[in-house]
């Protein structure tokens, strides 16, 4: 057992944590832990003891750049691990700055230790969490990662603290890894940079197409932190994977959490690049991961000992705790489905392939596999998770039924439909024909209001409603010949729809003035009422008037006798077009 160093050695460990190196940031190289006190140790036997820690001894994450990832690597070592019994070290509550993802690494051929880590939340300091060894890596003979091994990447949210337990051996190389990857401008982006790969390729038209695909520069990778990728000849199955991240992020969440993964496997582990091929957020969108285009079959580091001729698909979260959604399983058998119908595959197939050396396959042995497979099939773990995992045999089925319906001739739309007509309430918008292949089928068509269905509107025209004002319109037109695949074009009407404006006015005179009343009103609008300025104007003046609840009054005074045309104009406004009305004020001579 390692003796506790004494309180006056405190000055002496701070020095020599600062000058402790640490991970490679990606703006400014090195970086540095600030200081570890006396709290950063755990007196023997006390498992949790709360300390105190040196105003100036928190851990900083450092970095980030241009990904927006900062970091940092803290090597176990005696300054920070106390032995409390064989078998058994421990850290004290250390300190740091904002992190939100955890992991360790150490030296390939040590033994395996296991891992549990507790993270300060708000203040309060969470359960123990094991941190699994992660089955997502190259084989030995690629040259990646060939000197580092790690464990998986673990979402812990944003922490202020870690503390560390460490069972059964003490490997060299033992460091502690903290993320915190940061939102950047245009995360938040919902449109893709690039068409769908399968386009970009120059892939033919039979077969399945490319799902829409998020690429490498949508989630920010620093192209300058990987390698040149290498290629297989074919690809015979899919891996699907879980990256054992939040369940709960959001949209705008979802690079940053990318980003994470790629500076852990690249900046930590030392791969070539991020070793997912794609990823799949909750939402059901796909992202690239590893370079060299999706479109071609490159190697990825997803599955040890079964990298070569196959894909890994990994759907970020965490399917031990929730089930995945039916947008998440469409989303991974469209990549399967595009993936194995390329290299004439069956999703519903079975492949026999050889280990090049997993935990639970010896190099050399022969396996025969399901083609679309999870993790679990081929190494030691948990992943993809028990839920997604017995959700296998559903996108098999989605995939087999793409495949096949990929393989059918497809109708073309050679000449796209247009929009005609004038979005107001109580007009009508068409769909002008285009020109379709199959000629002898006749288009569907089905409107739709802020991308939602119009139940009953089916027809190439449509009769704005009050219910459409302030909405977008759009319609979705297909073509299905018989013995064809579908073709489909969506047209969107750009402007809103705006409601149609009716002024009435009543102009009153007496002696020597006039009172001009304006309603407005306008169906589809709340309350049925206008609202915004009008513009009355009588015998040569004119005020300008808010509408309130629908009207307006203007007074005008010193007027001579005789009729006067009193006018109301409404200029427009976003949800309701311009519109104007007139009345005659008759004044008669002041006494």
């Amino acid at each position: 057992m390692t003796s506790a160093p004494r309180p006056d050695d405190d000055a002496a460990l701070l020095r020599r944590a600062r000058r402790r190196p640490l991970l490679l940031a990606a703006s400014s190289g090195a970086a540095a832990v600030a200081g570890l006190g006396v709290a950063a140790r755990l007196g023997v036997g006390a498992d949790d003891q709360p300390g105190g820690h040196d105003p100036q001894g928190v851990l900083q994450l450092s970095g980030g750049g241009e990904m927006g990832v900062a970091s940092l690597t803290l090597p176990l070592d005696d300054a920070v691990l106390e032995q409390v019994r064989p078998g058994l070290w421990q850290s004290g509550r250390l300190p740091t700055s904002t992190h939100s993802m955890v992991a360790f690494t150490w030296d390939a051929g040590g033994a395996e230790p296991r891992l549990e880590t507790s993270s300060r939340i708000g203040g309060a300091w969470r359960s123990w969490q094991a941190v699994p060894r992660a089955h997502e890596a190259p084989e030995a003979a690629s040259g990646e990662g060939a000197t580092t091994v790690g464990t998986d990447l673990s979402w812990v949210g944003a922490a202020d603290g870690v503390r560390v337990r460490v069972r059964g051996s003490r490997p060299p190389g033992l460091s502690l890894v903290l993320l915190h990857p940061r939102p950047l401008p245009g995360d938040d982006a919902e449109t893709p940079s690039a068409p769908a790969a399968r386009q970009r390729a120059g892939d033919p038209e039979e077969g399945v197409p490319a799902p829409t695909l998020r690429t490498r520069k949508d989630w920010g990778a620093n192209e300058s932190w990987r390698d040149k990728p290498t290629f297989e000849r074919t690809i015979r199955q899919v891996h699907v994977h879980h990256t054992v991240n939040s369940n709960d992020y959001s949209r705008r969440d979802v690079p940053a959490l990318i980003r994470g993964m790629y500076a852990y496997h690249t900046q930590s582990l030392g791969w070539s690049d991020l070793g997912y091929n794609f990823l799949v957020d909750r939402f059901g969108r796909v992202w690239v991961g590893r370079a060299g285009g999706p479109h071609r079959a490159v190697r990825g580091a997803h599955t040890l000992g079964f990298n070569s001729d196959s894909t890994g698909v990994s759907v970020i979260g965490n399917f031990e705790q929730v089930v995945p959604n039916k947008a998440i399983l469409a989303a991974v058998a469209d990549v399967a489905a595009w993936k194995l119908d390329k290299y004439g595959r069956k999703a519903r197939g079975r492949v026999a392939v050889v280990s090049e050396g997993s935990d639970r396959f010896r190099s050399g042995r022969r396996v025969k596999l399901p083609v679309i497979d999870g993790h679990r099939d081929t190494n030691e773990t948990a992943c993809p998770g028990r839920h997604l995992y017995d959700a296998l045999p559903k996108i098999r089925r989605r995939a087999a039924r793409r495949i096949e319906r990929g393989r059918q001739p497809a109708a073309s739309i050679a000449k796209p439909f247009a929009g005609s007509g004038t979005a107001v309430e109580g007009s009508k918008l068409r769909v002008d024909a285009g020109r379709w292949e199959p000629a002898d089928a006749r288009p569907r068509y089905a409107w739709l209001r802020d991308g939602k269905e119009i139940a009953g509107a089916t027809s190439a025209a449509y009769l704005l409603q009050p219910a459409d004002v302030g909405a977008r319109l759009a319609v979705r037109v297909e073509v299905a010949p018989e013995g064809h695949l579908p073709a489909r074009q969506t047209v969107t009407f750009p402007e809103r729809v705006r409601a149609r404006t009716v002024l009435r006015v009543r102009a009153t005179g007496r002696r020597g003035k006039a009172t001009v009343v304006v309603d407005g009103d306008a169906a589809g609008l709340p309350g049925g009422h206008l609202t915004g300025a009008v513009e009355i104007s009588l015998g040569g003046r004119s005020r300008t008037v808010q509408l309130a609840d629908g009207r307006a009054r203007a007074v005008f005074k010193r007027l001579e006798p005789g009729s006067y045309l009193a006018r109301a104009v409404f200029a427009g406004s976003d949800v309701a077009v311009p519109g104007s009305a007139d009345d005659v004020a008759r004044v008669r001579r002041v006494r």
